[in-house]
């Protein structure tokens, strides 16, 4: 176990949140500003800062829980703040620009048009959703976010009814992470509604289990969730589809709806297969086996050390821990001066992504 180093990098991740949050009075007020990004088309993490939805979705979820453990009441009004800066920035239809480098949205498909993000809605939702779960003020602005994000799920799906949730406006391949994100945020959504608003929105729902059933079937034999239908091996996309998986059928209110959003022994094979993929990616000295197993531009990015860990953790075994035990003692080596874990596994040390250090934050606080 690697308790100390684990407690530590989470403490020195919610003190860079803190300290980038941005109050400047304005358009950005209780935004995290991340100093260096990784986006697609310029793949450079010098290639201009941004203020990010979904760093305001999974940075004001940790500091949320971070300020309900400690009982500090300045890290639960920080975020709050995000929270209340984030719901600003939906887009009328109820989705949210993928913002890239220097504030600008994402245009994927080069068509000029505005295009809102299946990954950043779901980042936004599952903060927002799981701290209200958590004892988040219950504010009538929150619950339109959730609705209104709930709506703009359902109209992107394609085919109507198929389960299919593009990446991104527009998009016209079956991506399985996009899916999954999908399923999450609707089952979280479904369920924030039905708990905390004493509201039962069935669609949102039936959407999650339409995705989830849908997706399983896209499995690789040897466990392997590619990063789209029948194409791309990746360790980090499997990860992240396994950690949607994990959350949906820990989030969901019921026992009912949790063995009714999947067949439970289908989320059991899949799962068991995953981790067997997984693991089998896990050197014995704790990196990545990249080379053969990742195709996508996640290919040395610690984060996917975080996230594998925590799902390998979930699933449970004693392989799959054992395998986790070693990619948390690899990261944890890896820690900068300042306790923050570097973005990539080579190369020049970079820190300071703010929606990166907030995700692994969450990754990382189910590991302890």
């Amino acid at each position: 176990m690697h308790t100390t180093d684990l407690a530590a990098t989470c403490d020195a991740i919610v003190t860079y949140l803190t300290r980038c949050q941005d109050f400047t009075p304005g358009q950005y007020y209780g935004a995290f500003w991340s100093e260096k990004a990784y986006h697609g088309p310029l793949l450079d993490w010098h290639a201009g800062g941004s203020h990010h939805p979904r760093g305001a979705g999974s940075g004001g979820l940790g500091l949320w829980l971070a300020g309900q453990e400690r009982d500090d009441d300045d890290l639960r009004r920080r975020a709050e703040a995000a929270f209340d800066w984030v719901v600003t920035r939906q887009h009328p239809s109820g989705g949210y620009f993928e913002i890239q480098n220097n504030e600008r949205p994402s245009d994927w498909e080069c068509t000029g048009l505005e295009e809102c993000s299946t990954i950043e809605v779901s980042f936004v939702i599952h903060g927002l959703a799981s701290a209200l779960l958590a004892g988040l003020p219950p504010k009538a602005s929150y619950l339109e976010c959730l609705q209104r994000a709930g709506h703009w799920y359902l109209s992107i799906e394609w085919p109507p009814g198929s389960g299919i949730f593009p990446h991104h406006e527009r998009s016209p391949y079956d991506t399985l992470n996009a899916n999954l994100h999908t399923g999450e945020a609707l089952a979280a959504v479904f369920t924030a509604l039905r708990e905390v608003y004493g509201r039962t929105v069935n669609i949102f729902y039936q959407g999650a289990r339409r995705t989830i059933r849908h997706t399983l079937t896209l499995q690789w034999p040897n466990g392997c969730f590619p990063y789209r239908a029948n194409d791309g091996i990746t360790i980090n996309y499997t990860s992240l589809v396994v950690w949607c998986l994990l959350n949906t059928v820990e989030t969901l209110p019921e026992a009912h709806y949790r063995g009714d959003v999947a067949p439970a022994e289908d989320v059991r094979r899949a799962l068991e297969r995953a981790g067997k993929f997984l693991s089998g990616c896990v050197a014995a000295d704790g990196t990545l086996l990249w080379e053969g197993n990742e195709t996508s531009t996640a290919k040395h990015n610690m984060w996917t050390y975080a996230l594998t860990a925590n799902v390998l953790r979930r699933i449970g075994g004693e392989a799959n821990v054992a395998a986790a035990e070693r990619l948390l003692g690899y990261a944890l080596s890896q820690r900068s001066a300042s306790g923050l874990l570097p973005m990539r596994d080579e190369g020049e040390e970079i820190t300071e992504c703010a929606y990166m250090q907030a995700d692994m934050l969450l990754f990382l606080r189910q590991c302890g």
